[in-house]
């Protein structure tokens, strides 16, 4: 996108962007896709259509854009504002990677070594105990416990696991299930006030481009309500568009929503009182960005003690678990 908008920028005719895009190579199917939309637009057909007929490439917003850009002669800036707005959301999709790599990294490092040791080690340190009679306190029988369960249950818990994970899956691909798990992401500890700050800034920059490219204000919100990747957030613009039907402005049902923040619906109703909407959410969208880097650093901040605890609480348990019969048995001895 980035590159497309640089050449029409430059004045080079639309087709032979795309033809520069195709020698310049890439990954061949990135090239398979950009040949079809130049041979349907050699064919007669606009861009926006060519794009459309990439649904699984190209997303609705981008292909709105797309048309109301060329319907305005402006399909430059509209292709310069869109990739800001993808540039954007990758930058930040590998911030969270990265601050999610270590804690990942991390449990899975903690759940094989528990794995290894409540299969090879605890059953070799229960058959010693058993042999010599020791009491055993409440840490060891709950670990030696935990590894009979393993050992012998060990396929009934990957079913149970898997067939939970299965049915999961299946009730968030519903409409109903989405709503719900949408709704519950935004009330995580530590995640979710980040989710919500990522989609506030996602909203504003989507509706900025879309009313940028001169949008009607309708078509705007039905497209954000499909596109601003939470279904709680998307059914809550739904119902800003039917106000909006019904003769309203826009902060107005904002305001009766518990989604928005009264700094956003003050913003927007200062932008329909002035007609500074698109300076307005630039503003938001700014500010929004600034406060998604805060979060992913106060997680990243929050993550890494928590993290320590845990790696401390699972060492001392099995410290206590595995001495501690140890010593009682050096007691008795001695």
């Amino acid at each position: 996108t980035r590159q497309l908008y640089t050449l029409l920028k430059a004045g080079v005719p639309l087709l032979s962007c795309l033809d520069a895009l195709m020698e310049q190579g890439g990954k061949n199917n990135f090239r398979d896709i950009v040949q079809e939309i130049y041979v349907s637009i050699e064919s007669g057909n606009s861009f926006s259509d060519a794009l459309a007929k990439q649904p699984d490439v190209f997303p609705k917003l981008y292909i709105s854009s797309v048309r109301a850009g060329e319907m305005s002669g402006q399909l430059d800036e509209v292709l310069g504002r869109l990739a800001s707005v993808l540039e954007h959301e990758k930058n930040t999709r590998d911030k969270i990677k990265s601050a999610m790599r270590y804690p990942i990294i991390v449990v899975i490092a903690l759940v094989i070594a528990f794995a290894i040791l409540i299969t090879m080690v605890v059953p070799k340190f229960a058959t010693m105990f058993a042999q010599m009679g020791a009491q055993l306190p409440l840490p060891t029988q709950l670990l030696i416990a935990l590894s009979k369960i393993f050992q012998h249950d060990l396929h009934f818990i990957i079913l149970g696991i898997a067939g939970i994970v299965f049915a999961f899956k299946k009730f968030i691909k519903g409409k109903k299930g989405r709503l719900w798990w949408d709704g519950q992401k935004l009330k995580l500890p530590i995640f979710g006030d980040l989710l919500m700050k990522n989609a506030l800034s996602r909203f504003s920059k989507m509706f900025e481009t879309l009313n940028r490219s001169g949008l009607p204000i309708l078509q705007t919100l039905d497209i954000l309500a499909e596109t601003v990747g939470n279904e709680k957030i998307g059914q809550e613009i739904k119902k800003i568009s039917l106000s909006v039907q019904r003769g309203e402005g826009i902060a107005t049902p904002m305001k009766r929503s518990d989604i928005f923040p009264s700094m956003v619906v003050r913003m927007i109703a200062i932008g329909e009182q002035t007609g500074s909407m698109e300076d307005m959410l630039e503003t938001i969208s700014t500010h929004y960005d600034l406060e998604v880097d805060y979060a992913i650093k106060n997680m990243t901040a929050l993550i890494e003690p928590l993290l320590t605890v845990t790696i401390g609480v699972f060492i001392l348990f099995l410290a206590l678990s595995i001495f501690l019969p140890m010593w009682n048995i050096m007691s008795v001895i001695h």
